[in-house]
Protein backbone atom coordinates (compact mmCIF):
# COMPACT_ATOMS: atom_id res chain seq x y z
CA UNK A 1 0.00 0.00 0.00
CA UNK A 2 1.35 3.93 -0.72
CA UNK A 3 1.61 6.32 1.79
CA UNK A 4 -0.89 8.67 1.94
CA UNK A 5 -0.50 12.03 0.78
CA UNK A 6 -0.77 14.15 4.00
CA UNK A 7 -1.70 17.67 3.44
CA UNK A 8 -1.99 20.29 6.44
CA UNK A 9 -4.51 23.04 6.00
CA UNK A 10 -3.81 26.56 8.28
CA UNK A 11 -4.13 29.91 7.52
CA UNK A 12 -3.39 31.87 10.73
CA UNK A 13 -6.44 33.83 10.84
CA UNK A 14 -9.67 32.57 12.09
CA UNK A 15 -13.18 32.83 10.89
CA UNK A 16 -11.28 32.19 6.76
CA UNK A 17 -14.36 29.16 6.84
CA UNK A 18 -10.59 26.42 6.61
CA UNK A 19 -12.35 23.51 8.52
CA UNK A 20 -15.62 23.84 5.41
CA UNK A 21 -12.68 23.63 3.34
CA UNK A 22 -11.26 20.76 4.40
CA UNK A 23 -14.37 18.77 4.82
CA UNK A 24 -15.64 20.15 0.93
CA UNK A 25 -12.43 19.62 -0.35
CA UNK A 26 -11.93 15.70 1.36
CA UNK A 27 -15.23 15.19 -0.10
CA UNK A 28 -14.39 16.25 -3.79
CA UNK A 29 -11.79 13.85 -3.98
CA UNK A 30 -14.17 10.93 -2.47
CA UNK A 31 -16.42 11.84 -5.55
CA UNK A 32 -13.05 10.75 -7.25
CA UNK A 33 -12.49 7.51 -5.45
CA UNK A 34 -9.76 8.46 -3.39
CA UNK A 35 -10.16 7.28 0.12
CA UNK A 36 -9.69 10.22 2.60
CA UNK A 37 -8.91 10.62 6.56
CA UNK A 38 -9.45 14.13 8.52
CA UNK A 39 -7.48 15.09 11.52
CA UNK A 40 -8.53 18.03 13.53
CA UNK A 41 -5.39 18.84 14.94
CA UNK A 42 -6.99 22.18 16.18
CA UNK A 43 -6.34 21.03 19.96
CA UNK A 44 -8.07 23.96 21.81
CA UNK A 45 -10.73 23.95 19.90
CA UNK A 46 -11.63 21.13 17.73
CA UNK A 47 -15.19 21.58 15.26
CA UNK A 48 -14.23 19.43 12.10
CA UNK A 49 -16.09 16.51 13.08
CA UNK A 50 -19.50 19.16 13.32
CA UNK A 51 -18.46 19.51 9.32
CA UNK A 52 -18.72 15.81 8.80
CA UNK A 53 -21.68 15.00 10.35
CA UNK A 54 -20.42 13.68 13.55
CA UNK A 55 -22.00 14.89 17.09
CA UNK A 56 -19.68 13.97 19.21
CA UNK A 57 -17.08 11.54 18.56
CA UNK A 58 -16.11 8.61 21.34
CA UNK A 59 -12.52 9.38 21.39
CA UNK A 60 -10.11 11.52 20.01
CA UNK A 61 -6.30 12.87 20.08
CA UNK A 62 -6.61 13.15 23.47
CA UNK A 63 -7.34 9.44 24.06
CA UNK A 64 -4.42 8.19 21.68
CA UNK A 65 -1.48 10.96 23.19
CA UNK A 66 -2.75 9.44 26.52
CA UNK A 67 -1.98 6.16 26.08
CA UNK A 68 -5.35 5.08 26.23
CA UNK A 69 -5.89 3.60 22.84
CA UNK A 70 -2.56 2.57 21.50
CA UNK A 71 -3.03 3.09 17.23
CA UNK A 72 -4.31 6.18 15.56
CA UNK A 73 -6.58 3.84 14.22
CA UNK A 74 -8.11 2.83 17.67
CA UNK A 75 -9.50 6.69 17.34
CA UNK A 76 -10.84 6.94 14.18
CA UNK A 77 -14.45 7.18 13.40
CA UNK A 78 -16.70 7.25 10.22
CA UNK A 79 -17.92 10.25 9.00
CA UNK A 80 -21.24 11.64 6.69
CA UNK A 81 -18.35 11.27 3.85
CA UNK A 82 -18.72 8.21 2.22
CA UNK A 83 -15.33 6.46 1.87
CA UNK A 84 -13.66 8.80 4.78
CA UNK A 85 -12.86 8.73 8.20
CA UNK A 86 -12.04 11.48 11.25
CA UNK A 87 -9.70 11.54 14.09
CA UNK A 88 -11.34 14.68 15.92
CA UNK A 89 -9.26 16.92 18.41
CA UNK A 90 -9.93 17.91 21.90
CA UNK A 91 -12.09 21.07 22.39
CA UNK A 92 -12.91 20.07 26.08
CA UNK A 93 -9.28 18.78 27.13
CA UNK A 94 -7.29 21.75 27.71
CA UNK A 95 -4.10 19.94 27.95
CA UNK A 96 -3.80 18.75 24.91
CA UNK A 97 -4.14 22.66 23.39
CA UNK A 98 -0.09 22.60 23.94
CA UNK A 99 1.22 19.60 23.25
CA UNK A 100 4.91 19.22 23.76
CA UNK A 101 7.08 18.16 21.30
CA UNK A 102 7.06 14.49 21.82
CA UNK A 103 3.42 14.49 21.81
CA UNK A 104 3.34 16.31 18.47
CA UNK A 105 5.74 13.77 17.07
CA UNK A 106 4.03 10.79 17.83
CA UNK A 107 0.60 12.05 16.01
CA UNK A 108 3.57 12.98 13.09
CA UNK A 109 4.92 9.68 12.86
CA UNK A 110 1.57 7.89 12.95
CA UNK A 111 0.13 9.44 10.25
CA UNK A 112 1.47 7.86 7.23
CA UNK A 113 0.76 4.62 8.66
CA UNK A 114 -2.79 5.21 8.15
CA UNK A 115 -5.21 3.67 5.31
CA UNK A 116 -5.87 6.22 3.19
CA UNK A 117 -4.80 7.79 -0.31
CA UNK A 118 -5.51 11.59 1.20
CA UNK A 119 -5.23 12.47 4.76
CA UNK A 120 -6.10 16.30 5.63
CA UNK A 121 -4.64 17.68 8.85
CA UNK A 122 -6.83 20.85 9.76
CA UNK A 123 -5.14 23.20 12.36
CA UNK A 124 -5.84 25.48 14.66
CA UNK A 125 -5.98 29.42 14.58
CA UNK A 126 -2.73 31.88 14.70
CA UNK A 127 0.80 31.08 13.70
CA UNK A 128 2.47 29.47 17.22
CA UNK A 129 4.85 27.03 16.79
CA UNK A 130 2.03 24.50 18.34
CA UNK A 131 0.00 24.87 15.16
CA UNK A 132 3.24 25.87 12.87
CA UNK A 133 4.86 22.82 13.47
CA UNK A 134 2.08 20.53 12.03
CA UNK A 135 2.52 22.49 9.01
CA UNK A 136 5.88 22.19 8.87
CA UNK A 137 5.99 18.55 9.25
CA UNK A 138 4.33 17.47 5.74
CA UNK A 139 5.26 17.63 2.11
CA UNK A 140 2.43 19.64 1.25
CA UNK A 141 0.45 22.69 3.18
CA UNK A 142 -2.78 24.60 1.98
CA UNK A 143 -2.91 28.35 2.86
CA UNK A 144 -6.32 29.61 3.02
CA UNK A 145 -7.23 33.48 2.93
CA UNK A 146 -10.67 35.34 2.39
CA UNK A 147 -8.75 37.84 0.38
CA UNK A 148 -8.69 40.53 3.32
CA UNK A 149 -6.13 42.59 4.17
CA UNK A 150 -6.29 40.86 7.66
CA UNK A 151 -6.51 37.79 6.38
CA UNK A 152 -3.59 38.77 3.92
CA UNK A 153 -1.48 39.43 6.82
CA UNK A 154 -1.95 37.13 8.85
CA UNK A 155 -1.15 34.28 6.33
CA UNK A 156 1.41 35.70 5.44
CA UNK A 157 2.43 35.33 8.61
CA UNK A 158 1.46 32.01 9.11
CA UNK A 159 3.51 30.99 5.96
CA UNK A 160 6.33 32.76 7.45
CA UNK A 161 6.32 30.98 10.67
CA UNK A 162 5.42 27.53 9.40
CA UNK A 163 8.63 28.06 7.35
CA UNK A 164 11.05 29.23 10.10
CA UNK A 165 10.02 26.21 11.70
CA UNK A 166 10.36 24.15 9.15
CA UNK A 167 14.08 24.99 8.97
CA UNK A 168 14.52 24.35 12.85
CA UNK A 169 13.03 20.79 12.99
CA UNK A 170 15.40 19.87 10.55
CA UNK A 171 18.31 20.50 13.14
CA UNK A 172 17.58 18.82 16.13
CA UNK A 173 20.49 18.53 18.44
CA UNK A 174 21.61 21.77 16.88
CA UNK A 175 21.02 25.01 19.31
CA UNK A 176 23.15 27.06 17.41
CA UNK A 177 21.73 27.08 14.24
CA UNK A 178 18.33 26.39 15.35
CA UNK A 179 18.88 29.59 17.38
CA UNK A 180 20.33 31.46 14.31
CA UNK A 181 16.94 29.97 11.83
CA UNK A 182 14.42 31.63 14.80
CA UNK A 183 16.15 34.59 14.91
CA UNK A 184 16.24 34.72 11.08
CA UNK A 185 18.20 38.21 11.34
CA UNK A 186 22.12 39.13 11.30
CA UNK A 187 23.68 38.38 14.37
CA UNK A 188 26.08 41.26 13.79
CA UNK A 189 23.50 44.54 13.04
CA UNK A 190 20.30 42.26 14.61
CA UNK A 191 18.30 43.30 11.59
CA UNK A 192 16.20 40.91 10.33
CA UNK A 193 16.28 39.98 7.07
CA UNK A 194 13.87 40.73 3.88
CA UNK A 195 14.20 37.53 2.74
CA UNK A 196 14.69 34.02 3.34
CA UNK A 197 17.34 33.82 0.04
CA UNK A 198 19.19 36.62 2.20
CA UNK A 199 19.57 34.55 5.49
CA UNK A 200 21.20 31.55 3.87
CA UNK A 201 23.43 33.48 1.89
CA UNK A 202 24.57 34.65 5.78
CA UNK A 203 25.25 31.64 6.18
CA UNK A 204 27.23 30.02 3.48
CA UNK A 205 30.33 30.88 4.56
CA UNK A 206 30.35 28.72 8.12
CA UNK A 207 27.61 26.57 7.20
CA UNK A 208 27.41 25.16 3.65
CA UNK A 209 26.06 22.03 4.26
CA UNK A 210 23.54 22.73 6.26
CA UNK A 211 22.51 25.60 4.30
CA UNK A 212 21.66 22.93 1.33
CA UNK A 213 19.36 21.04 3.15
CA UNK A 214 17.91 24.01 4.01
CA UNK A 215 17.70 24.82 0.34
CA UNK A 216 16.24 21.10 -0.19
CA UNK A 217 13.68 21.21 2.68
CA UNK A 218 12.23 24.71 1.06
CA UNK A 219 12.42 23.24 -2.64
CA UNK A 220 10.81 19.91 -1.43
CA UNK A 221 7.86 21.97 0.75
CA UNK A 222 5.17 22.36 -1.64
CA UNK A 223 2.78 25.32 -0.34
CA UNK A 224 -0.51 25.74 -2.02
CA UNK A 225 -3.26 28.87 -1.45
CA UNK A 226 -6.81 28.94 -1.40
CA UNK A 227 -9.07 31.78 -1.37
CA UNK A 228 -11.96 31.28 0.44
CA UNK A 229 -15.48 33.36 -0.01
CA UNK A 230 -15.12 35.14 -3.34
CA UNK A 231 -17.40 37.70 -4.21
CA UNK A 232 -15.98 39.16 -7.40
CA UNK A 233 -12.80 39.26 -10.05
CA UNK A 234 -10.56 41.69 -7.43
CA UNK A 235 -10.90 39.06 -5.09
CA UNK A 236 -9.60 36.13 -7.06
CA UNK A 237 -6.44 38.96 -8.09
CA UNK A 238 -5.75 38.61 -4.52
CA UNK A 239 -4.13 35.07 -4.95
CA UNK A 240 -1.97 35.91 -7.26
CA UNK A 241 -0.68 39.48 -6.14
CA UNK A 242 -0.25 37.23 -2.58
CA UNK A 243 2.08 34.74 -4.63
CA UNK A 244 4.07 37.40 -5.79
CA UNK A 245 4.54 38.90 -2.47
CA UNK A 246 5.38 35.59 -0.87
CA UNK A 247 8.11 34.40 -3.70
CA UNK A 248 9.39 38.28 -3.55
CA UNK A 249 9.38 38.32 0.29
CA UNK A 250 10.17 34.47 1.75
CA UNK A 251 11.63 33.00 -1.38
CA UNK A 252 9.27 30.71 -1.83
CA UNK A 253 6.54 28.81 -4.41
CA UNK A 254 3.35 29.57 -3.27
CA UNK A 255 0.97 27.45 -5.67
CA UNK A 256 -2.67 29.06 -6.35
CA UNK A 257 -4.93 26.27 -6.84
CA UNK A 258 -7.94 27.75 -6.93
CA UNK A 259 -10.68 29.80 -5.04
CA UNK A 260 -14.23 29.21 -3.39
CA UNK A 261 -17.34 31.25 -4.34
CA UNK A 262 -19.09 32.66 -1.50
CA UNK A 263 -22.43 30.90 -1.07
CA UNK A 264 -24.91 31.60 1.64
CA UNK A 265 -26.03 27.92 1.13
CA UNK A 266 -22.75 26.94 3.18
CA UNK A 267 -24.24 27.52 6.29
CA UNK A 268 -27.29 25.40 6.02
CA UNK A 269 -24.68 22.64 5.01
CA UNK A 270 -22.93 23.45 8.04
CA UNK A 271 -26.03 23.60 10.39
CA UNK A 272 -26.79 20.15 8.70
CA UNK A 273 -23.41 18.89 9.38
CA UNK A 274 -22.65 17.69 5.91
CA UNK A 275 -20.06 18.94 3.29
CA UNK A 276 -22.10 21.03 0.44
CA UNK A 277 -20.56 19.05 -2.63
CA UNK A 278 -22.19 16.21 -1.21
CA UNK A 279 -26.17 17.84 -2.19
CA UNK A 280 -27.80 16.75 -5.49
CA UNK A 281 -27.98 20.74 -6.52
CA UNK A 282 -25.53 21.77 -9.13
CA UNK A 283 -23.82 25.04 -7.34
CA UNK A 284 -21.01 27.38 -8.04
CA UNK A 285 -19.28 26.24 -4.61
CA UNK A 286 -19.17 22.96 -6.22
CA UNK A 287 -17.65 23.41 -9.13
CA UNK A 288 -15.32 25.23 -7.33
CA UNK A 289 -14.66 22.31 -5.27
CA UNK A 290 -14.34 20.07 -8.60
CA UNK A 291 -11.80 22.28 -10.19
CA UNK A 292 -9.70 22.40 -6.73
CA UNK A 293 -9.30 19.06 -6.21
CA UNK A 294 -8.62 18.37 -9.95
CA UNK A 295 -5.31 21.16 -9.54
CA UNK A 296 -4.76 18.90 -5.98
CA UNK A 297 -4.36 15.27 -8.05
CA UNK A 298 -2.41 16.72 -10.74
CA UNK A 299 -0.06 18.49 -8.69
CA UNK A 300 0.22 15.21 -5.96
CA UNK A 301 -0.08 12.47 -8.33
CA UNK A 302 0.73 13.85 -12.11
CA UNK A 303 -1.53 14.74 -14.55
CA UNK A 304 -5.41 13.36 -15.00
CA UNK A 305 -5.63 11.27 -17.59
Amino acid sequence: MKDPVIISIGGGKGGIGKSTITANLGAALTLRGNRVGYIDADLGDANLHLCLGVKRPPAGLQDYISGRYKKLDDVAVTTSVPNSWLVSGASDFLELANPNFAQKQKIINNLKKMAADYIFVDLGAGSDYHVTDFYAAFPYGIVVADGLPTSIENAYGFLKNGTIRGLVRLFAGHPEIQARIKSFSDPETKREFSTVNNFLASMVKDHAKDVEIMKEWLHAKKNLLIINMVRNADDIKVGTRFAEMVKKYLSIDLHYIGYVVYAPEVRQSIREMKPIVLTQEATRIKDCFDAISQNLLALTKGPIR
